[in-house]
């Protein structure tokens, strides 16, 4: 599973972290050293859905407004497998360089997927994390994404030169573009760089000219990199807050402002809105959501509290309940994660592997939301589990509701379930008196 250096390197991550972890049974847990994979039984077969092209979509974000599903996918399903540097993979530049990644738009009801058409954009786009955002100030609905950008480095990475001759390996960025609900086109208004956001992961837009971005790693790559991601005491990431002069701009450098807005926490990864203006903040490796907040005056983000499950996770999302009354209210958190990340050394560069899926929900009563961090308010329960085969990784997840009145009263939900290495999005139909 590991070769010899990751392997010393792992023993001795372990060993230095025995002062500091309080539970290494925890450690254990989460990276899913013992868990044997399983699968959530669905009894009826129209309650799973594949969602047509929509490939590697590592992350999902619904807009309210349009009640549109937006995802950032790749176009090719063995591409990242050779070349994606949030895992430390530089094998294949040049195939990067001609990657032709997409965002697509999904109707949460019919369960399609269209692919936009992008406008003013050619480069190359390895996709990662994204955010959407209406324009408030459009005659007509529309919004603008943000999107993480992994392409390699053209000023030292050339599609002709090897890999390990590069100097920076990836020239990470954050695409911007303009959406009008309902057209099939997404054009590009620019690129943003910043020697702050080194190894971006996912985005959260505040407004049009300002966001959060977080760095999973100060390492990009090599035996220190993999240190920082065994062991929790590497509190070397940051989440970076970025202010951009203008929408429009030919040089991706350009008028970008950016300063350090969380720092001190392990692997910081995810970034969703919760409720009430929280920042969530997803901590991969060790499972932890952190919960934040920040000022509109001041965009430092103070974690307020925290959640913890028994996996890896990635994306966090909040499920804030249209339909909630005074007797039920399903809102809560939904967090997606790997059963066996202590598998991922091996399967990261497989296209033939079979990582599996785990979705956990945190369901807030309306008693609990007076004391949400606290531990006896917080319940994790597992919504879905994969054993890879019918969705390979789960890096995001999201629920919408479904009208009551069209379920006889009851209340279900559609849960959107995309990985990283996933073949296609799916749909799960869930009942949600089973579950909070």
């Amino acid at each position: 599973m590991f070769g010899k250096p990751a392997f010393v390197i792992l023993v001795l991550s372990f060993l230095l972290s025995l002062p500091y972890i309080s539970s290494i049974a925890r450690y254990v847990t989460v990276l899913g050293f013992f868990r044997i994979k399983s699968n959530t039984i669905i009894q009826d077969p129209s309650h799973l859905i594949f969602i047509n092209d929509t490939i590697q979509c590592e992350d999902i974000h619904f807009e309210k407004e349009s009640g549109k599903l937006f995802l950032a996918c790749e176009d090719s399903y063995e591409g990242r497998f050779e070349w994606f540097p949030p895992l430390a993979n530089f094998q294949n530049p040049s195939l990067a360089d001609k990657s032709t990644g997409s965002i697509h738009v999904v109707d949460p009801e019919s369960k399609q997927s269209q692919r936009l058409k992008f406008k003013s954009f050619s480069a190359p786009f390895i996709t990662h994390g994204i955010d959407v955002i209406p324009d408030p100030n459009s005659a007509k609905a529309a919004v603008y994404i943000f999107a993480i950008n992994h392409l390699p480095d053209s000023t030292t990475c050339s599609s002709t030169e090897s890999a390990q001759k590069c100097v920076r390996k990836a020239g990470s960025r954050v695409e911007i573009f303009h959406h009008v609900i309902g057209s099939e086109v997404a054009t590009h208004l620019r690129s943003v760089q910043h020697p702050l956001v080194s190894t971006p992961n996912d985005i959260l837009a505040r407004d049009s000219h300002s966001f959060y971005v977080t760095n999973d790693y100060h390492y990009k790559e090599g035996a220190l990199r993999l240190f920082e991601k065994l062991y929790w005491d590497a509190k070397w990431s940051t989440t970076i807050f970025v202010e951009l002069d203008s929408l429009i701009s030919p040089n991706p450098t350009a008028g970008v402002n950016a300063r350090v807005a969380a720092k001190g926490i392990y692997n910081q990864n995810g970034l969703g809105w919760g409720r009430s203006g929280e920042i969530l903040i997803g901590c991969s490796g060790s499972g932890v959501m952190e919960i934040g907040q920040a000022s509109s005056d001041d965009p430092a983000i103070q974690v307020v509290g925290s959640i913890k499950v028994d996996s890896t996770i990635d994306n966090p999302s909040y499920f804030s309940d249209p339909f909630a009354n005074a007797t039920f209210d399903a809102s809560g958190y939904l967090l997606a994660g790997l059963p066996r990340a202590v598998d991922l050394p091996r399967t990261e560069t497989d296209p033939n592997g079979t990582d599996g899926a785990m979705v956990w929900y945190i369901p807030l009563q309306s008693r609990q939301r007076q004391e949400s961090t606290k531990p006896d308010a917080i319940s994790p329960r597992l919504l879905f589990e994969d054993d890879g085969e019918r969705v390979r990784s789960a890096t995001t997840a999201v629920m919408v509701a479904i009208d009551p009145n069209l379920e006889q009263g009851q209340r279900w939900a559609w849960l959107f379930v995309t990985g990283m290495f996933a073949r296609s999005a799916v749909a799960v139909k869930v009942n949600l008196e089973s579950i909070v």
